[in-house]
């Protein structure tokens, strides 16, 4: 009988070249999406709507000893960079004093690094702002708005659903908000009337409560109907609110609920929001009307004359997928819109029945009156004869000018609130603490990574220097993970969750190295001992580091603000630390003492 030898194991300290080849992809990608963050920023001044600084302001700003540092002409802008950010606040007032619209004055900050890093898309990272400063905006939603729009829908539909039923003679009206009342004619059998009331009012439902007094019927909205609509209407309204920062460029901007009715806003380097303002206090809606020349219901159009429409609207702005502003065919400003097949085919069967009759466009926004109270702003942009049947897609003409129709297409395409908003407060946060945070933070992580440094170079000799490099690649790798994520922001918690990471990452090496030792001690060659170390540590470091992974990730989840920056440093920390401290770490091992034969007692 043949005996089967077994086969000794190789040893598996063999790195591929496709492996060193992604690593050093990886480490030069975010390694130079990191140098911008490393050079630094200069506090700056944007002057929009001008190219030069006149004489008179360059002056103004030596005669106050304020040294401009760099003046940067683009198209539209001027941007002026300073030495301090004292210096780009004073410079700042003087120009406002001067004469200049505050509106058109900005402060930013201008990256150090050279200009052809940031010509290849490089950015320094995105600061919260605890550490940038800007504006915070507390909106109030009118609730009232919802439950009164919804007793309105339920008349109409009361009437129309009596009208279609053939029930005649009674009267349906609004006694208060969340409260209808319906008067049945004289003699009138009642049990038609409570069905078709009943089925309207959703009162099975719980929706409404019906109570009978002789001829007469009264529904009252129940109080778990009012709680859900106030909290439909704010979780909507936070989620278009997020949509229109989004169209913006404000992408680091925090949006949050506060309170039953309040959202809260933060636009970090946001100094001046007046466009943000504009865009966020604005409800858009758009409604299309059939145009009725005998009807008692008049809206004006933009040259103040008066257009009779049908009360209801054919289709209203919340079957809106897409708008976009273009040139027409005759170089006039217009809107393409997109319906969302609901409305496309409501739209379709509403233009075949009425091909040749007048539909008008009507545009609705809520204002914050002078008396601090929302009026509705509604105004008919365009009346246009049906030439065919429409579908799910078709233009808005008639608009006055480009940068109209731009901001028309943009309203739309973030939606149609649910309610009007009102700003009730709004803040400025100076970036002079963020500084001082932002110093204090990094330098907290100098002197970690230093003492982490000495720690592993005297205790480990040749692999502490492997652990060192290991460290400045985790280190290069998460900062330029940061600056690449969209949406990532480093707040102060983020700079915790950073420092924090790389202590962490010194336990990858702390683990291997040690079960190496231990190894080496029991008299294995090195090559053995590396290949033991790296495998009897690999599912201890997998666990503890997947174990943190899923609290980071739940914490995003559940968090907003500073707990998502601490949450995205510490996801980004955990992976850059297993790519460097198992892959990269046995990348350098490998080739210079994987295949030793000898042993060192000390490494």
């Amino acid at each position: 009988m043949n005996s089967v030898r077994k086969k000794p194991r190789l040893l598996h300290n063999r790195t591929s070249a496709w492996q060193y080849a992604l690593l050093l992809l990886m480490l030069l990608t975010f390694g130079f999406y990191s140098l911008p963050t490393f050079f630094g920023e200069q506090p700056s001044l944007g002057l929009h709507g001008q190219s030069s600084l006149s004489s008179a302001d360059a002056k103004l700003l030596a005669s106050e000893d304020i040294v401009l540092q760099q003046s940067i002409a683009s198209a539209d802008k001027l941007e002026l960079v300073f030495a301090s950010q004292a210096d780009q606040q004073r410079a700042k007032q003087l120009l406002e004093q001067q004469g200049h619209d505050s509106a058109a004055l900005t402060l930013e900050f201008h990256a150090k690094a050279p200009t052809w890093i940031s010509q290849l898309g490089a950015t320094p990272i995105k600061l919260g702002l605890d550490l940038r400063g800007g504006s915070q905006l507390l909106i109030g939603v009118d609730l009232d708005f919802v439950l009164e729009n919804q007793t309105k829908n339920l008349v109409d539909n009361l009437r129309t659903g009596l009208r279609e039923a053939h029930l005649r003679g009674g009267n349906v009206s609004r006694v208060a908000t969340g409260e209808v009342r319906i008067v049945l004619p004289e003699g009138a059998e009642q049990a038609p009337w409570l069905s078709l009331v009943k089925e309207s009012a959703g009162v099975r439902q719980g929706q409404w409560s019906l109570t009978r007094a002789g001829q007469q019927l009264t529904l009252k909205m129940s109080e778990a109907e009012r709680t859900l609509l106030a909290n439909n209407a704010v979780t909507q309204n936070l989620s278009i609110l997020k949509k229109r920062i989004n169209e913006l460029g404000i992408v680091e901007a925090s949006v949050q609920r506060q309170g039953q009715d309040g959202i809260r806003i933060e636009l970090p380097g946001v100094h001046n929001p007046r466009q943000a303002k504009e865009v966020i206090g604005a409800t858009a809606s758009l409604a299309f009307y059939q145009a009725k020349p005998d009807s008692r219901f008049v809206m004006t159009d933009k040259e103040g004359r008066s257009v009779g429409l049908d009360r209801k609207p054919v289709l209203t702005g919340d079957h809106i997928v897409d708008a976009r502003a273009s040139m027409g065919e005759m170089g006039q400003p217009q809107v393409g819109i997109v319906l969302d097949a609901l409305g496309g085919s409501k739209m379709s069967q509403f233009s075949r029945q009425h091909v040749g009759s007048p539909m008008a466009t009507v545009f609705t926004e809520y204002k914050t009156a002078s008396s601090g109270k929302l009026r509705a702003h509604s105004q008919v942009i365009n009346v246009a004869t049906i030439q065919t049947a429409l579908g799910n897609q078709f233009r808005i003409t008639g608009l006055g000018s480009m940068p109209e129709a731009q901001e028309l297409a943009m309203l739309l395409r973030a939606g149609a609130l649910t309610a009007p908003l009102k700003i009730l407060e709004e803040r400025s946060i100076g970036p002079t603490l963020g500084m001082q945070n932002i110093e204090a933070g990094f330098s907290a992580l100098v002197f970690g990574m230093v003492g982490m440094m000495l720690f592993m170079l005297c205790w480990y000799r040749k692999f502490g220097w492997v652990a060192i490099s290991a460290l400045i690649a985790n280190l290069l790798m998460q900062v330029g993970m940061l600056a690449v994520l969209p949406g990532a922001v480093l707040t102060l918690p983020g700079i915790a969750g950073l420092v924090l990471t790389v202590g962490m990452a010194v336990d990858t090496h702390v683990l291997i190295f040690e079960r190496v030792k231990d190894r080496l001690r029991e008299g294995a060659s090195l090559a053995g001992a590396i290949d033991f170390g790296y495998r009897s540590a690999f599912s201890t470091i997998f666990d503890a580091n997947i174990t943190t992974l899923i609290s980071a990730v739940v914490l995003y989840a559940i968090g907003s603000g500073p707990l998502q920056g601490f949450s995205i440093t510490l996801i980004l920390g955990l992976v850059s630390s297993m790519i460097t401290g198992i892959w990269g770490t046995r990348a350098i091992i490998n080739p210079i003492w994987g295949k030793s034969s000898q042993r060192l007692q000390r490494v």
